[in-house]
C-alpha cells in the first residue's frame, strides 16, 4: 500500500483521524486566530475597557477580536502578555503554590514561564529550560521585560536535554511542566513548504521525543509530584497516544488527574481544545500525579 505524502497524504492522515470532523476543524485551523491579553501585575496595567473574560482563567485577562502590540507602561514594564486561551490551562492544572519547586522543560518562547512566575509570586524556584540558545534568549527577554530584575531571584533558565535530565536529577521537583515540541499542523498548513513535505513519519518521529520526555519528568519529580503534559498537534499520536504508552512503560508509577475546564472537550486520558467548537486550540493536555 502506497504511504500518501505532501498535501494528499495530510489531508487522507488527519480525515481518517477525524473523520466527519475534518473539514469543519480544518477550516477552523485556516481561520485568523484569537489571543487573550493577560496583565502584567509589575506594569500596574488596567484595562481601558471593562475585560471581557474566559471562565476558568485565574489569570487577570481580557479577550477581543485583536490587541494592539504590548507595550511598556511608564512603570517600564510590558502591559500584557498575549497568548492563545488554551495555552494558559496547563499553568492552571499545574496548580501552583508560592514556594514549590517548578520546571518549564521547554520553555521557550516564555510565555508560560511568565504565568508560572506569577503563580509563585517570588517564592520557590522556577527553572525554564530550552536546549536552543536563541530561544534561551528570548525566555530571558521576556523575563526582563516583564518582571523587576529584584522579583528574578526565584528564576533559573537553563539548558538541558530534556529527555536526559533524569540522569542528573532526580525527585527534586514538585511541579513540571512539559509543553512538548510537536507537529503543529495548524502551521504546517499555513505553510505550503511545510504541507509539501509532510508525511506519516512526521508524528511518529516527534512522538518518539515526546514520550522521552515525559518519561524523564517522571524521574524528576518528587513523589507526589504533578506533571502537565501537553502539545498543540492535532495527531492523537503525540497525545492520549503518548500517555497510552506511559501506561505501557510506567505502570505503577502514576496515575492520572482528570481535569476539566470550562472549553474544551474530555479525551481518553486528557483534555482537548478544538477550534472548531471553541475559537480556541488546538491544545492538549494530560495531568499525571507521580505514585512511586
Amino acid at each position: 500500500m502506497k504511504v500518501l505524502k505532501g498535501q494528499e497524504g495530510f489531508e487522507a492522515f488527519y480525515s481518517e483521524m477525524y473523520g466527519e470532523r475534518w473539514p469543519s476543524l480544518k477550516e477552523a485551523l485556516l481561520a485568523p486566530k484569537k489571543h487573550v491579553a493577560v496583565a502584567n501585575p509589575y506594569a500596574h496595567y488596567k484595562f481601558p475597557e471593562v475585560p471581557l473574560t474566559v471562565d476558568g482563567i485565574t489569570f487577570d485577562h481580557d479577550v477581543r477580536e485583536s490587541f494592539a502590540r504590548p507595550e511598556k507602561t511608564h512603570h517600564d514594564y510590558m502591559n500584557y502578555y498575549l497568548l492563545d486561551a488554551a495555552s494558559i490551562l496547563p499553568v492552571e492544572a499545574l496548580d501552583i503554590h508560592p514556594g514549590e519547586r517548578v520546571v518549564d522543560l521547554c520553555a521557550a518562547p516564555g510565555g508560560k514561564s511568565f504565568l508560572c512566575a506569577l503563580k509563585l509570586k517570588g517564592q520557590g524556584l522556577l527553572v525554564s529550560n530550552d536546549r536552543s540558545a536563541a530561544r534561551r534568549a528570548r525566555i530571558h527577554r521576556i523575563f526582563d521585560d516583564y518582571i523587576p530584575k529584584t522579583e528574578q531571584k526565584n528564576l533559573t533558565i537553563t539548558s538541558y536535554d530534556a529527555t536526559k535530565w533524569s540522569l542528573y536529577q532526580k525527585s527534586n521537583y514538585d511541579k513540571v511542566l512539559l509543553d512538548a515540541p510537536c507537529s503543529s499542523e495548524r502551521h504546517v498548513l499555513e505553510d505550503s513548504k511545510e504541507l509539501a513535505m509532510w508525511a506519516p513519519g512526521r508524528t511518529k518521529a516527534i512522538a518518539i521525543t515526546q514520550f522521552a520526555m515525559l518519561a524523564s519528568a517522571l524521574d524528576i519529580i518528587k513523589v507526589g509530584g504533578t506533571i502537565v503534559y501537553s502539545t498543540c498537534a492535532l495527531s492523537k499520536l503525540e497525545n492520549d497516544g503518548i500517555i497510552e504508552k506511559l501506561y505501557q512503560k510506567r505502570a505503577g508509577r502514576f496515575e492520572l488527574i482528570h481535569q476539566s475546564f470550562s472549553f474544551g472537550e474530555p479525551t481518553e486520558f486528557g483534555w482537548q481544545v478544538l477550534p472548531d467548537t471553541t475559537g480556541w486550540g488546538p491544545f492538549y493536555l494530560a495531568v499525571v500525579k507521580r505514585v512511586r
